[in-house]
C-alpha cells in the first residue's frame, strides 16, 4: 500500500496551522470596516421593536439614525450643498464623487412610472393571494423581476422606452465601473407601514481599498419618497470615509447623522455600493416603492441566480444587452460552461461566449454533457451529440458572420 508522506497528513497540517502561523489572517478576520463602523456607531445596528410608535420623532432623538429627516430640514445638513435631483451629468459625476450618490430628475417619465407601478402593485398581491410573497422587516420584496413583466425586462437594459434617463445612467455605469459591468439582481422593494428601518450597510462588502466602487445601485423611484414613507436613509460622503479608513488602515470614527432621501416618482437614485445607506420607516398608509438594480464588476458573484431562475421564454427573446446583463456571455475568467467561453471578452452578442442556448437545451431535457472519454470510448460515445459540439460550431459561424455584418453594413 502507497505510503502517504506525513506532511500531507490532515493531523500533521493541523498542529502546523496554528492561529499565529496562518497568513493573512490578521486581514481575513478583522471585520472592518463595519467593526468599527458599529463600535463607535452603535445607533446604526440597533433597531428597537419597542420604539416603534414613536418613529420618526428624530428632533427629539437626533442620535438615532432612523429617527431623522431629509437633508434640507435636518440642522446638521441644511446649510450643505447636497445633491439635488438633476438632468446635468456634470453635476451628478461631482455628487457622486463627492457624497457617494446623484438623483437623476425625471428618469422614469410619468407613464413610465405608471406603468412599472401597476406592474409592481399587480404582481405584489398576487404573490400575497399565492402564499409566495417575500416579507421582509419593512414590507414586501418580489424578487427576479425579470420573469414578471416586459417593463422589468427593458428595466434592466436601462432601455428608453422605459427607462428615459437610460443612456445618461449607462454612461456613469460606464465610468464608475468599466464598460463591461453587468446585472447583479432586480428586486421591487415595497416600505409598508408597520414596518421596521434597515440597519445602515454597505451593498460591496469588500473591495474597500480599492479607489472606485466595485458596485454601483440604482434605485428608481416607483412612488414619491421622503422622511415620512420610508425615503431611503443615506450618511452622506460615508462612501469615501470608510473606505478610506480602511485603505489606511484606521478604525471608522464618529459618523455624520442619516438623512432620508426626498425624491419625486420617477427620479433614480445612482449610489456607490460603499455608500452607508438603509430603508427608512413608511409611517404612511401607501406603500413606498423602490426599483432595487445592482450593477457591478463582471468578475463578482451575481445576487440573482439568473442561469436558473430565468424563464426560458424571457431567456428566448432576450435581447444580447439583456443577456450580457444577466451573466449569459462567458469570458476566459468567468462563467465558462465545458470550456466554452475560454478565450472570449464576455462582450453582449460574442458568439465566442454566448451560453444561452446550452440554458434551453438543459431546459428541453438534452443538455448531452461531455463525461469520460479514452481511447476505447465506443464509436457511440465518441459521436454522440454533446451540446457543447454545437454550441461550439454555432459560434464559429457567428463568428464569421459577424465580420461579414459589418462589412455589410459599411457598405
Amino acid at each position: 500500500m502507497h505510503q502517504i508522506p506525513k506532511e500531507f497528513d490532515p493531523e500533521f497540517i493541523k498542529a502546523k496551522s496554528s492561529s499565529d502561523m496562518q497568513m493573512y489572517r490578521a486581514e481575513r478576520t478583522s471585520r472592518e470596516p463595519m467593526k468599527s463602523v458599529l463600535e463607535n456607531n452603535p445607533e446604526i445596528y440597533i433597531v428597537p421593536p419597542q420604539r416603534s410608535s414613536t418613529w420618526g420623532n428624530w428632533e427629539f432623538r437626533p442620535g438615532s439614525y432612523y429617527d431623522t429627516t431629509t437633508g434640507s430640514k435636518h440642522p446638521y445638513w441644511a446649510d450643505v450643498d447636497l445633491p439635488q435631483p438633476t438632468k446635468d451629468i456634470a453635476r451628478l459625476r461631482a455628487d457622486i464623487l463627492q457624497w457617494g450618490y446623484g438623483l437623476v430628475e425625471d428618469a422614469l417619465s410619468q407613464e413610465q412610472v405608471a406603468r412599472v407601478r401597476d406592474r409592481v402593485l399587480e404582481q405584489a398581491e398576487g404573490e400575497r393571494l399565492a402564499g409566495i410573497a417575500q416579507k421582509t422587516p419593512s414590507g414586501q420584496n418580489i424578487n427576479c423581476c425579470v420573469n414578471k413583466g416586459r417593463c422589468f425586462e427593458l428595466l434592466i437594459e436601462q432601455h428608453p422606452s422605459v427607462m428615459q434617463a437610460g443612456a445618461l445612467i449607462e454612461q456613469l455605469l460606464d465610468e464608475a465601473l468599466g464598460p463591461d459591468w453587468i446585472c447583479g439582481s432586480l428586486i421591487a422593494a415595497m416600505s409598508l407601514k408597520g414596518g421596521v428601518p434597515q440597519a445602515l450597510h454597505q451593498d460591496q462588502g469588500n473591495g474597500f481599498e480599492a479607489r472606485n466602487p466595485l458596485l454601483v445601485n440604482v434605485l428608481t423611484a416607483v412612488t414619491d419618497m421622503d422622511e415620512t414613507n420610508g425615503g431611503t436613509l443615506v450618511i452622506p460622503g460615508s462612501h469615501t470615509t470608510v473606505s478610506d479608513a480602511f485603505r489606511h488602515g484606521q478604525p471608522v470614527g464618529k459618523l455624520p447623522p442619516a438623512i432620508n432621501i426626498e425624491a419625486k416618482a420617477g427620479t433614480a437614485l445612482v449610489y456607490d455600493g460603499r455608500l452607508l445607506h438603509g430603508t427608512g420607516i413608511n409611517h404612511t398608509d401607501e406603500p413606498r416603492i423602490a426599483m432595487l438594480n445592482g450593477m457591478h464588476k463582471p468578475w463578482m458573484k451575481q445576487q440573482e441566480n439568473w442561469m436558473l431562475s430565468v424563464r426560458p421564454e424571457v431567456l428566448q427573446r432576450a435581447s444580447p444587452k439583456l443577456l450580457h446583463r444577466m451573466g449569459y456571455q462567458a469570458s476566459t475568467g468567468s462563467q465558462t460552461n465545458e470550456g466554452h467561453g475560454f478565450g472570449a471578452r464576455g462582450m453582449a452578442g460574442e458568439p465566442a461566449g454566448a451560453l444561452a442556448a446550452i440554458r434551453l437545451a438543459a431546459d428541453e431535457g438534452r443538455y448531452v454533457r461531455v463525461g469520460e472519454l479514452g481511447p476505447d470510448s465506443s464509436t457511440e460515445d465518441l459521436h454522440a451529440d454533446y451540446t457543447l459540439r454545437e454550441v461550439v460550431r454555432t459560434a464559429r459561424e457567428g463568428a464569421e458572420e459577424k465580420p461579414k455584418q459589418a462589412f455589410d453594413q459599411r457598405s
